[in-house]
């Protein structure tokens, strides 16, 4: 009796496994004609190699105003930077000087959700996409002090490199004075850190003057990633304009990483309810049902 029911246990073991091979598909809404939020409807589904994709959904802001959404798979390999799990949220946000309002403001222009469930990418969920996205903010007495010029008319001290961009283990260990030396700019100063290149975890930092000479207000550009499993917010790059003397130095970003501000209010329709990663979930259903067969035929 005792090995019948090891063998019968043992099949339905393998039965899982396999099963579980059998489910690395996943299904995805699919629509390119979308085109207003409110009205979005998406019945169109694809099924895909879930081990290598995931689905999204994207909704881009324009400063003209107009809105570009998207409904679709998404390869792991496309983005420029590691994806560590296909489920979270992920942002484009920019900081900025209104010198009209004279007050520090932030700006959504992209946000994602991707995940990993099969027909996680409903149309409706674009309503939910919070329109200021994460609020990305910093204090804004340390903007104005340190990305704002002091007084009107005065050169911009900044770091213009010989090569593209330098990389290192982290903006603390690395050494830029002969690469990038300062130089007096007459307009603004441009500095990027990109805290993950590809697939490896170096930081590579650039700066430079550029040729537009015109006064640029300072702004603060953030593209960021928002584990939803990790509870965890990781900056891909950053991207800074500013105009204060000698602003373009590496614990620059540093501080920006220690003092940046977000708001996850929004995203509770997003977070962990009824979530199960797609490829085990059909599997551990199919077990108890081969499991429960099992013990009826043994009784």
């Amino acid at each position: 009796m005792f090995a019948n029911t090891s063998s019968n246990f043992c099949l339905a073991l393998i039965i899982f496994l396999l099963s579980i091979q059998s489910t690395l598909t996943l299904l995805c809404y699919e629509c390119n004609n979308c085109t207003d939020i409110p009205t979005c409807t998406c019945d169109h589904t694809v099924d895909i190699d879930g081990e290598h994709s995931y689905c999204i959904l994207l909704r881009e802001t324009f400063t003209t105003g107009g809105v570009n959404i998207e409904i679709k798979h998404f390869p792991r390999n496309r983005t420029s930077y590691y994806i560590y799990d296909p489920y979270y949220i992920s942002v484009r946000e920019t900081i900025a000087y209104n010198d009209i309002t004279e007050r520090w403001e932030t700006t959504s222009n992209e946000i994602t959700y991707a995940c990993h469930v099969d027909y996680c990418n409903k149309a409706d969920l674009l309503k939910e996409l919070p329109s200021n996205g994460l609020s990305l903010m910093l204090p804004t007495d340390w903007l104005s002090e340190t990305l704002q010029r002091k007084v009107d008319g005065d050169p911009t001290l900044c770091r213009e490199c010989t090569v593209e961009k330098v990389c290192g283990e982290s903006p603390e260990t690395m050494n830029i004075s002969k690469i990038c030396q300062r130089h007096d700019c007459q307009g603004s100063c441009y500095i990027e850190g990109i805290f993950e290149e590809a697939e490896t975890s170096q930081f590579c930092y650039t700066s430079a003057c550029p040729d537009d000479i015109s006064v640029k207000l300072p702004k603060v550009f953030i593209n960021g990633i928002y584990y939803i499993n990790k509870n965890q917010f990781e900056i891909v790059d950053i991207f800074v304009t500013c105009n204060a003397n000698d602003c373009s130095h590496l614990h620059l970003f540093q501080d920006i990483k220690d003092k940046l501000q977000k708001n996850l209010n929004n995203i509770k329709p997003f977070l962990p309810g009824n979530y199960v990663n797609s490829i085990y979930s059909t599997s551990i259903i199919f077990l108890i049902m081969i499991l429960s067969l099992q013990m009826f035929i043994f009784y």
